[in-house]
């Protein structure tokens, strides 16, 4: 029978579907088809072309959402930052608000979980939530440490993050698709949402108040 949940498979790193998030994605889809039946969409931000409607619309036809990108200086891809930049506009709106994300951040040695941290901040500012063990961050450093003590009797890297830890983030995102509470939402100024193709670049004014 098929499942009508959709997830958003969210790809906020510089190099699109070229690098480490790029892959990611691509299992992600993958296996939720394969082991849960679900569906996906793909948005690569670095590549987006639709109008802001238009990611409105996706976002509202998605039942949660999973985020990927790469560390940049402790930080996020540009491209998933011009996004959440966009989003506040939708704070705690319909396509939002009261859906589970979950996150996969890959980084070279340090800087992955101060990323996952405050991203999952950032989306519980727009009126989503994180289900347990919603988090995996994935280090050249760690991989590496892995492939060298593989097969070795009490692996000392048995628990580092891998790739097949994506399993378990997922399984528990599709579980926390199929809860429906009752949230409440605070009080939040609401701002204009801009008109037109996706603003990857300039100026971004959406009415937000000016105090200075």
């Amino acid at each position: 029978m098929e499942n009508n949940k959709n997830i958003l498979l969210i790809n906020g790193s510089i190099r699109g579907e070229l690098g480490n998030a790029g892959a990611i994605v691509q299992q992600a889809a993958s296996y939720l088809k394969q082991k849960h039946n679900v569906s996906s969409s793909i948005l690569t931000l670095s590549q987006l072309k639709s109008s802001i409607a238009g990611v409105y619309d996706l976002l509202n036809s998605s039942s949660g959402f999973f985020v990927t990108t790469g560390t940049y200086w402790n930080s996020w891809g540009s491209p998933l930052q011009r996004f959440l930049e966009v989003m506040t506009a939708f704070e705690n709106a319909p396509a939002l608000f009261g859906k589970p994300v979950s996150c996969a951040i890959t980084m070279d040695s340090v800087g992955g979980t101060d990323v996952a941290a405050r991203l999952h901040f950032a989306f519980a500012g727009l009126g989503c939530w994180s289900p347990p063990c919603s988090t995996i961050v994935l280090s050249r450093t760690g991989q590496e440490a892995i492939a060298a003590s593989v097969g070795k009797e009490d692996d000392p890297n048995e628990d580092v993050w891998r790739l097949s830890d994506l399993e378990v983030v997922l399984d528990n995102l599709v579980t926390a698709t199929q809860i429906k509470p009752d949230w409440k939402c605070w009080p939040h100024g609401k701002l204009s949402m801009p008109e037109g193709k996706w603003p990857d670049t300039g100026d971004l004014d959406m009415d937000s108040p000016k105090f200075l």
